[in-house]
């Protein structure tokens, strides 16, 4: 390279750096919909188009990603979180803190599965409850410091994640080959 060559590189760089950076990149989620909803308004001709992306972003969703999610979240759990001890209600039991800290943690993958339900997305919903306790079947596996202390937690997790699912179908059943291949000790969830 020239020296030329390397200093149109440098000044183009310098000039990047220097540009006034974009509004849309540093709004916060509040702001962004608010701005979402304006341009919707004002121009409803794209509505259309907007529901149809909207469409394809939701029908995106796998169950192996979920599943990798949900796992992650768990994993990322750390024993020192446990605040034990003393609480302004007196001393809590670590398994209790563990139940909590868990059932935070997969708190949003229950909202995601009840926004596409709400919506009759039923095979992307499906998708996220398989992936939901394909993730917790995982996590229970592998015995995670704070699963220790919550034993139980991932197997009434996911029983949750299926009565929720099951809730106003007459049949909502998770399929024995998934449940065979994903969660084979919990056999209970086939049926």
């Amino acid at each position: 390279m020239n020296r030329s060559s390397a200093s149109r590189r440098r000044l183009s760089t310098s000039r990047a750096s220097r540009a006034t950076p974009d509004c849309l990149n540093v709004l916060t989620a509040d702001e962004a919909q608010a701005v979402f909803r304006e341009v919707l308004s004002a121009r409803p001709e794209v509505v259309a188009d907007v529901r149809r992306a909207a469409g394809r972003l939701l029908a995106s969703v796998s169950c192996s990603d979920v599943d990798r999610r949900v796992f992650r979240v768990l994993q990322a759990l750390d024993i020192d979180g446990l605040k034990i001890g003393l609480r302004v209600g007196g001393y809590v039991e670590p398994n209790e803190v563990a139940w909590q800290m868990i059932e935070e943690s997969v708190e949003p993958f229950f909202v995601d599965l009840q926004r596409r339900l709400k919506l009759r997305h039923e095979d992307e919903a499906l998708k996220v409850c398989r992936g939901i306790v394909a993730g917790l079947y995982r996590a229970a596996q592998h015995r995670f410091d704070v699963l220790e202390d919550a034993d139980d937690c991932p197997s009434e997790t996911a029983s949750r994640t299926l009565r929720l699912w099951r809730r106003g179908r007459k049949t909502a059943d998770l399929g024995r080959d998934f449940v065979e291949k994903h969660a084979p000790e919990w056999d209970w969830l086939v049926g």
